[in-house]
């Protein structure tokens, strides 16, 4: 087939723009349109070489993408270009060009080439969502289409219209993960959780099908580095692991069966669109370092109204590191936003669409206290994360007459906090009480398993064990003890109580010992009230010991253990010995007690004695089990159990 001469041009103009020959372009696209001024490609190609052209050059290429748009009124070519040149220019007037270029473009193909992309580029508000979404209304045969058009609505708080638009998806759409969490989303976000946790947990389900990752753009604001890191090289087929870990770390209340977490993200996440919406997303702050080290000079202004504007406050240090403590510099002339680092070339704000005060908010809610300083354009949040009072101060401070609000630590302390804070997230349902547990270790019925025993001292209490990746085995409700059958390695531990008007939480890694192995070795230990003398089991102790361990001076203790593989001699009995020492806290007098034992040989040995009053003086111990096979001449030792007697 024989080449349009004008095809042949436009391939030759574009591969010398494509190869920085700027001015050969240009020459021979202007000559082209000496002779055929309305060729649109040309028209188009010139205004590329002028978009490009060092320094100079935007303005005329947006005239002539524009009369290329007036010459071709269906081309989404001229429009695309459009936005590119906002791009570019940046501030308020490059913002206004993406935003008419994006309609125009998603009037003609909302496929064309990488579109999408620039669309978190602009300010979004609820009239120009509804705008872009009226208009993808004539593209409705395209369900790709029809699905970015129902995000849109959910997007605009529009649920009535996104349900229908849901409703009208050809039924190979209605298997997406994507689509299910917009019908999840329009659900909780208009007060609807019995429907949309069911429906979520459909989006789940279908995770590996979410061919927009939908899934993960309703929750990446509030994602901690490990899960970012993760999800970016994650495998389709992962995804239904990935988020049921992801929410299994935030469940705020294991009494429950629905997951509140879940609930509360989408509440927050409808309110921080409607109050902290990034309104200059174009600024070149959130492009440029040297940018935000220039508004940095601006801490004179913040420092002055907190001296004047707010009371006095005292941040705690919020325990641990972030993910970039080591970047993180010191305070020189004063800390300031140029401090907080962030993720890569482009800030928070703009790859999430929201203020500072919008991500600090979706990952911790309504602060204790706000504090505003309208004069200053200052505000600050108090919250208690961790059990530590911090305070986040924020300044307009993304463009030269102020702008978003930014995070704007003050501080060394604060830029410590300000970073964990952007790495973490938390339930506003939160703990109010210490909560005490015990955890002990025996062998199960069947080899290569071992029971955990979770002890608590609540009017109820729930516990939930989850492995390395976060995914649930087991979950208990009760009083307690709660009791688990797993197999050794390493597991996170849930424990939730709530006793009277008072409410605990604990979250902590543990290692599941292996009692099998074939040695001499000790179950853990147990210590209760001693409620009869005679031969006491496990559970009876187990069902008695408190989750404080603390004990009256004045009532005779159980102690309890299991000791496995003693050795028999030739009559087939155990001899062995036993210690139980206490370790008082303050450095006082060891207390010893010893027994020798005989036993008929067996794979298991209940190992039990009773403490009368009187044998050990009130205070706080560390109480360790040691065992002498007097047969093989082999020990064995348990951990130390802390306790109290008072």
């Amino acid at each position: 087939m024989l080449q349009a001469p004008q095809d042949s041009l436009h391939r030759r103009a574009e591969a010398l723009l494509d190869a920085g020959e700027l001015r050969d372009a240009r020459v021979l696209l202007e000559d082209r349109l000496k002779r055929e001024p309305r060729d649109v490609g040309a028209l188009t190609l010139l205004g590329r070489v002028h978009l490009a052209w060092p320094i100079v050059g935007r303005w005329e290429a947006l005239r002539l993408f524009r009369l290329a748009a007036e010459i071709a009124p269906d081309d989404p070519a001229p429009w695309y270009w459009k936005i590119r040149v906002g791009t570019y220019l940046g501030s308020a007037d490059g913002e206004a060009l993406m935003r008419s270029g994006l309609l125009g473009v998603l009037e003609r193909d909302p496929r064309y080439r990488d579109v999408w992309e620039y669309w978190d580029g602009v300010y979004r508000n609820p009239d120009f969502l509804l705008s872009a979404a009226d208009i993808l209304t004539r593209h409705a045969d395209d369900p790709g289409v029809a699905v970015q058009r129902a995000r849109l609505l959910v997007d605009a708080g529009a649920y009535a219209e996104a349900d229908a638009a849901i409703a009208a998806l050809p039924r190979e759409m209605q298997n997406d993960g994507g689509v299910w969490a917009l019908k999840a989303q329009a659900a909780l976000e208009r007060g609807d959780s019995i429907n949309g946790l069911a429906w979520y947990e459909e989006a789940v389900r279908r995770a590996a099908r979410d061919s927009l990752q939908i899934l993960w753009h309703q929750v990446a604001p509030i994602a901690w580095p490990d899960e970012d890191s993760t999800y970016t090289t994650l495998d389709p087929a992962a995804r239904v692991t990935f988020f049921r870990a992801f929410w299994a770390r935030r469940e705020p209340d294991l009494n429950t069966d629905p997951n509140e977490r879940i609930v509360e993200h989408f509440s927050r996440l409808r309110t921080a669109r409607a109050r902290f919406r990034l309104l200059h997303p174009q600024s070149r702050f959130h492009y440029s370092l040297e940018r935000r080290t220039i508004l940095g000079a601006q801490s004179g202004r913040v420092l002055q109204a907190i001296q004047q504007d707010f009371d006095f406050f005292v941040s705690g240090v919020v325990p641990g590191r972030s993910r970039f403590e080591d970047i993180i510099q010191g305070a020189g002339l004063g800390v300031d936003v140029r401090d907080l680092p962030e993720p890569d070339s482009i800030t928070r704000y703009r790859r999430y669409g929201f203020d500072g005060r919008g991500l600090i908010y979706l990952r911790f809610g309504e602060p204790a206290q706000q504090l505003v300083s309208n004069a200053f354009g200052v505000e600050a949040w108090d919250y208690e994360v961790n059990g530590t009072r911090t305070r986040v101060t924020f300044a307009r401070a993304s463009t030269d007459g102020g702008g978003d609000m930014v995070l704007f630590p003050t501080n060394q302390v604060e830029l410590h906090n300000s970073a964990i804070m952007l790495e973490r997230d938390a339930s506003s349902l939160a703990a109010n009480a210490d909560l005490y547990a015990w955890v002990a270790f025996f062998r199960g019925g069947l080899a290569g398993e071992q029971l955990a025993y979770v002890g608590v001292s609540a009017d109820t209490s729930a516990a939930a064990v989850w492995d390395e990746s976060w995914i649930e085995t087991q979950r208990t409700r009760g009083r307690g003890p709660h009791r688990f059958t797993l197999t050794r390695g390493p597991y996170v531990l849930g424990v939730d109580a709530i006793d009277g008007e008072t409410r605990g939480r604990v979250r902590a890694e543990i290692e599941v010992p292996n009692l099998w192995h074939g040695s001499l070795t000790l179950s853990s230990l147990l210590i209760g009230p001693a409620r009869d003398t005679s031969e006491y089991t496990r559970d009876d102790v187990a069902q008695v010991m408190p989750g404080d361990r603390r004990f009256r001076a004045g009532e005779p203790l159980a102690l309890y253990a299991e000791v496995y593989g003693l050795s028999a001699d030739r009559d087939g009995m155990s001899r062995y010995q036993v210690q139980y020492a206490f370790d008082p806290d303050d450095g006082g007098r060891l207390v010893s007690l010893s027994y020798d034992r005989t036993a008929r040989a067996s794979d298991v040995t209940l190992e039990r004695v009773v403490v009368q009053p009187g044998r050990i003086p009130p205070g706080r111990y560390r109480l360790r089990l040691t065992v002498w096979d007097q047969v093989r001449r082999r020990v064995t030792q348990s951990t130390f159990v802390p306790f109290e007697l008072h």
